[in-house]
């Protein structure tokens, strides 16, 4: 086609998809290019201010390509193009419900080469851990060929048979060429290899990832959790056998439980993958020991998890133990001693109230009796006789002892009636 019938070509289709849409429409969105990112490219379709659609419309030309529909009314909507799609020849443009349509725009490919890979590592160095123990990763880009630092790093781990896992929240940087990573093990599922990479935002292409660094072999091992045992078959022994699969290099420890450090240590031969360890001389009764073993594995010892606690009888014999408690609280006893407790405090109590009652009885009947000693003694007195004597007035006497005046009223001698002639205290 000759460049006078392109250009005619293309007027035909911009009038084509201008008298399209009715004069009443709203106003044509705008389409354009966001982000080239890796493989495809994304168009958002926007329309004006306070505008918008629940559909939108992506056009190649005049083929409708691609509807994307929401439930509430929408301003903008985004488009991927890949492939084919993806070529500059092919023209574009959109329409959200029945609007008019928007001007036509070609995509821009920007063909990037990949960011180089940074460099990871991993302390400790040689990969193997235990459950529990920590992995410290420190991931460094290389020299920014870009002239813009990483806005984030990832690490990932892969495993075998699976595809890659984000395993820590991307560390978010400013300005920074490298991110650490601190990763707990829990056991043999965070085994496998571990890869980091990193992020630049770019003007035209947006968000790009790095291809992902060289991995890190990481082997979590989990020895098998040995069993202690008493055994009497060659005397009172305590017997602690670990995993057969791992006989190199073994060492057994015995250990009281709630000691930190172990009361015996023994090399197992190469051939065996047990211990034996003599009871003590003197031991508390109940007392509970534990064991554990560990390997040598590459420059790296391994240590197994505690087994389960044996507890210690009184054997006879050179074997002496004490009565001595092993610090252990027993529930029961505990539950026992406070129902015994409160069954005294409340026997105490009635006790006291009893003895009070009889006393406050006592007292009273006491009293009692005193109040009724008292009255006999008052009935058993003698008769009180209730003499009347005339009062004589002597005021004056006659001549020859004769009495001058006239008797008075009859009247009492006595200004005390009760009186008598044996107790006259009564007064």
């Amino acid at each position: 086609m000759s460049l006078c019938g392109y250009f005619l070509t293309t007027l035909i289709i911009l009038k084509q998809c201008s008298s399209a849409a009715e004069l009443s429409a709203p106003p044509a969105p705008t389409l354009s290019q966001t982000a080239v990112r890796g493989s495809y490219v994304e168009l958002i379709c926007q329309a004006p201010q306070g505008y918008g659609g629940l559909v939108f419309k992506l056009y190649k030309i005049r083929e409708l390509i691609d509807t994307v529909e929401y439930s509430t009314k929408r301003q903008s909507s985004r488009f991927v193009l890949r492939g084919k799609d993806t070529e500059k020849e092919n023209l574009y443009c959109c329409q959200y419900g029945n609007s008019m349509y928007s001007f036509y725009m070609q995509p821009e490919v920007v063909s990037l080469s990949p960011l180089p890979s940074p460099h990871l590592m991993v302390e400790p160095s040689s990969g193997h851990v235990t459950p529990g123990e920590t992995l410290s990763f420190h991931c460094q880009a290389p020299p920014d060929h870009w002239k813009h630092p990483p806005e984030a790093f990832l690490l990932l781990r892969s495993a075998k048979g699976t595809s890659g896992s984000i395993v820590a929240p991307a560390k978010l940087v400013s300005q920074s060429q490298e991110a650490h990573f601190s990763v707990k093990t829990m056991g043999r599922e965070d085994s496998g290899e571990y890869v980091c990479l990193y992020q630049l935002k770019l003007p035209k292409t947006g968000q790009v990832n790095s291809t992902a660094s060289q991995p890190v072999h990481i082997t979590v091992i989990e020895l098998p959790v040995p069993t202690l045992s008493l055994s009497r078959h060659e005397g009172e022994v305590l017997e602690c056998v670990g995993s057969p699969s791992y006989l190199q290099d073994s060492l057994f420890s015995l250990f009281r439980v709630g000691v930190l450090s172990p009361e015996a240590t023994h090399q197992a031969s190469p051939t065996q993958h047990s211990a034996r360890f003599p009871i003590p001389t003197h031991y508390e009764h109940g007392a509970e020991y534990q064991c554990q073993y560990s390997v040598s594995l590459d420059n790296y010892r391994a240590y197994s998890k505690m087994s389960m606690p044996v507890t210690l009888p009184c054997i006879a014999g050179h074997h002496s133990c004490t009565q001595t408690s092993t610090g252990s609280t027993d529930l029961a006893l505990i539950v026992g001693s406070v129902s015994a407790g409160v069954l005294f405090l409340m026997a105490v109590l009635l006790l006291g109230f009893a003895v009070h009652r009889h006393i406050k009885n006592t007292s009273e009947r006491r009293r009692k009796r005193e109040q009724e000693k008292l009255w006999l003694h008052v009935h058993s007195r003698d008769h009180i006789p209730e003499l009347t004597l005339e009062r004589v007035d002597i005021g004056s006497l006659g001549v020859g002892g004769t009495l001058r005046g006239r008797p008075s009223d009859s009247e009492a001698i006595y200004d005390c009636p009760m009186t008598t002639f044996k107790n006259p205290s009564f007064c």
